[in-house]
């Protein structure tokens, strides 16, 4: 079984969020998705965010992190979990080598092509919903 977990970043004050542009190096690479990974040694699914998100965008401020929709594949063999990490102020993060580029967009402003797995979630009105109580409930 593989157990990844992802992010996305919310500014409690602008209201955008950040997204990942993947690199030509990885899976489903010059899409727009979340940032994060499988998890390593048995690692909780916080735990392999917090490593990604050092990994993939370096150190930030984080305010809070909350669990937002966990999706396992039909045959069990797949488990993503995801998280919307707030931090107050939209910042540059350190990208590594999975990423081409970041973006802060507004909420329902995907930037285009999105990794599949993103669409789901971005196109679906009970994550859209989360988002925005999220934002009215921490600005």
């Amino acid at each position: 079984m593989i157990e990844a977990s992802g992010c996305i970043f919310l500014s409690t004050t602008t209201g955008r969020i950040m997204m990942q542009l993947r690199s030509d190096g990885v899976t489903h690479a010059r899409k727009w998705g979340f940032f994060g990974g499988k998890s390593e040694n048995k690692e909780r699914p916080s735990e392999t965010l917090y490593r990604e998100i050092e990994e993939e965008v370096g150190k930030t401020n984080i305010t809070k992190v909350i669990p937002i929709s966990k999706f396992t594949s039909k045959n069990g063999r797949f488990i993503y979990n995801s998280f919307v990490v707030l931090v107050a102020e939209e910042f540059i993060p350190e990208l590594n080598i999975e990423s081409d580029g970041y973006c802060w967009v507004a909420i329902e402003k995907w930037p285009r092509p999105l990794h599949p797995g993103a669409k789901i979630q971005c196109n679906s009105r009970d994550f859209l919903k989360k988002i925005k109580t999220i934002h009215e409930m921490h600005r």
